[in-house]
C-alpha cells in the first residue's frame, strides 16, 4: 500500500511539474503582434475562395507555431470585427469568431 502511495505521489508531482511545459500557448503567444495591415495575396485568395464576406479591410498575425497559419480580423465597416483562422496554402478557414480582446 505504501509503495502505491509513493508511486501516485511521484506521478502527481511529475504532472504538476510538466504541466506548464506542455501547456497550450495563449492566443497572444501563438499569434504575437503587432498586427500586419499590408495586402497579403495568399490570405485574400483564401478568403475569396471560401466566400468569406465582410472582409473589405483586414489585419493579420502569423502563427509562431505554424508557418502557414494566420489569425485574421476582418471588418466591412471599420467598427465590427470578426476573427478567422486562415491557412492560405490549403485555402482552409475556420470562423467567424468573436475577436479575443487579449490580442488587441
Amino acid at each position: 500500500m505504501m509503495k502505491l502511495c509513493k508511486s501516485l505521489c511521484v506521478y502527481t508531482a511529475l504532472i504538476l511539474i510538466a504541466e506548464p511545459i506542455f501547456a497550450n500557448p495563449s492566443l497572444g503567444e501563438r499569434y504575437p503582434g503587432p498586427w500586419k495591415e499590408d495586402f497579403n495575396v495568399d490570405i485574400t485568395k483564401a478568403l475569396v475562395t471560401k466566400g468569406i464576406k465582410g472582409c473589405g479591410e483586414y489585419k493579420y498575425r502569423p502563427s509562431s507555431l505554424n508557418r502557414d497559419e494566420y489569425l485574421v480580423h476582418c471588418t466591412h465597416d471599420g467598427k465590427r470585427w470578426s476573427a478567422y483562422l486562415v491557412w492560405p496554402k490549403i485555402k482552409e478557414i475556420m470562423g467567424p469568431y468573436a475577436p479575443d480582446p487579449s490580442v488587441e
